[in-house]
């Protein structure tokens, strides 16, 4: 019995396929603008999209690595809460330590600028200081807060525990405390550098008056923003779309 005959292939491939091939981005080279055009449409799109390739679906993640990803987000932000509310205490304890070092500094030669003006200026400064320092970590904490509490409900998903496990806003809560205690010593010391600076135009009890009135305020204020903040961004609408 004879072999059925084997159709011819040419070593070159198929010459129609090979031709297409050839052509390749099938532009004119002669043609500046639809050079440049298909350049530009590489550039932005990528050479992979240009070309019509498309990457696979990349699988989703495992629970236990997604367990394993909010635990570490979740300790950075208790991190980074621990850590703000340290460098506030620290530099208060600096800042204070200074002022009250320069306030006993007897040199005998008088600087360029009077000893005397800097004794004079360094407490409402230094008090100043705080108070901006205390909005700047007043504002850290609520973000951090906000954070943990996104984390926090997507790790409540992973374990089956429910949603109302943590509480957005807890007078309780370590995050709470370690806010007011940064919003009272901030209004501590706005209402200090207050009360100095208008000391001498209005009297003892009118600066006193102030400062307490400007202390009270600040605390107000950034305990608002405080329940305001995560209150509204935390809704139950945006955890829900963040749990699924």
């Amino acid at each position: 019995m004879s072999e059925p005959e084997r159709p011819s292939v040419s070593p070159l491939g198929d010459a129609k396929h090979f031709a297409e091939h050839s052509e390749g981005f099938k532009i004119d080279p002669t043609d500046d603008d639809s050079v440049d055009a298909k350049l530009a449409e590489i550039e932005m799109a990528g050479e992979e999209v240009a070309i019509g390739w498309k990457p696979a679906a990349v699988p989703p993640l495992a629970p236990e690595v997604r367990f394993l990803h909010q635990s570490r987000t979740i300790h950075q932000l208790v991190s980074d809460r621990n850590r703000s509310v340290g460098i506030f205490l620290l530099v208060a304890s600096v800042l204070i330590n200074a002022s009250a070092g320069l306030l006993k500094t007897e040199l005998p030669v008088d600087p360029i600028v009077s000893m005397r003006a800097i004794r004079y200026w360094c407490l409402p400064v230094t008090f100043g200081t705080l108070a901006v320092l205390g909005g700047f970590t007043s504002l850290l904490l609520i973000r951090s807060r906000i954070g943990l509490i996104y984390e926090v409900a997507k790790m409540n998903v992973l374990l089956g525990l429910p949603s109302k496990r943590v509480e957005r806003v807890n007078p309780l809560s370590i995050f709470y405390i370690m806010h007011f205690m940064v919003a009272v010593f901030g209004g501590a010391s706005a209402g200090f550098t207050a009360g100095m600076l208008s000391l001498h135009r209005w009297g003892v009890v009118s600066a006193i008056g102030i400062g307490v009135t400007v202390g009270l305020l600040y605390i107000i204020f950034f305990q608002a923003i405080y329940y305001v903040t995560i209150l509204r961004n935390t809704t139950e609408t945006k955890l829900q779309t963040v749990r699924g």
